[in-house]
């Protein structure tokens, strides 16, 4: 059995396109409502407004907030030296707000336990590839960050799009011509 291994500039440009994907996902949500982005949300009933206080609806919108931001940040890191841990340090803060947006999403009775569940599962996948990716520097890693990242892109994009109606962004993305 043959092992396959990138040069440096190889697996970063892998990389680099898995983050480019990320991006693309995470920076046009809300776009359209109604349109094909809102397709694979699991049922309709789950951006139906809930019986929720102002002040409930005020904190899951700041999650929601707090968690796009975060997002953001993990799909700018730009392949390099310190791509490892700053795909882990960016990680870590995507699960600590998609941690605080599940509990004051339940506390204010939103339905979106199916897409936090799903971003979760993602988020836990991408985890368990960038620590491959830690210690196995080869196309497979690579590979599996590149597929990880594309799963936290679908998962990201569902949940967004269902906050959306609830929680609309007033900059959805700076750039989400595309």
């Amino acid at each position: 059995m043959s092992r396959v291994t990138l040069g440096r500039h190889a697996w970063r440009n892998v990389l680099l396109s898995g983050l480019v994907l990320l991006a693309a996902a995470c920076s046009s949500t809300g776009s359209s409502a109604g349109g094909p982005a809102s397709a694979g949300s699991p049922s309709p009933s789950a951006a139906a407004p809930s019986a929720s206080t102002p002040a409930s609806t005020a904190a899951v919108c700041e999650d929601v907030a707090a968690l796009r931001a975060s997002l953001q940040k993990l799909t700018s890191i730009r392949p390099g030296a310190s791509t490892v841990n700053e795909l882990k340090t960016a990680l870590q803060d995507v699960q600590a707000k998609l941690s605080s947006l599940a509990s004051a999403a339940s506390a204010a009775g939103d339905h979106w336990s199916g897409q936090i569940s799903n971003l979760t599962s993602a988020l836990t996948k991408l985890q368990s590839a960038v620590s491959t990716l830690a210690t196995q520097r080869n196309a497979s890693s690579v590979s599996g960050v590149v597929t990880a990242l594309a799963g936290v892109g679908t998962a990201a994009r569902q949940l967004l799009d269902t906050a959306s109606p609830s929680c609309p962004s007033s900059s959805a993305s700076p750039t989400s011509n595309a």
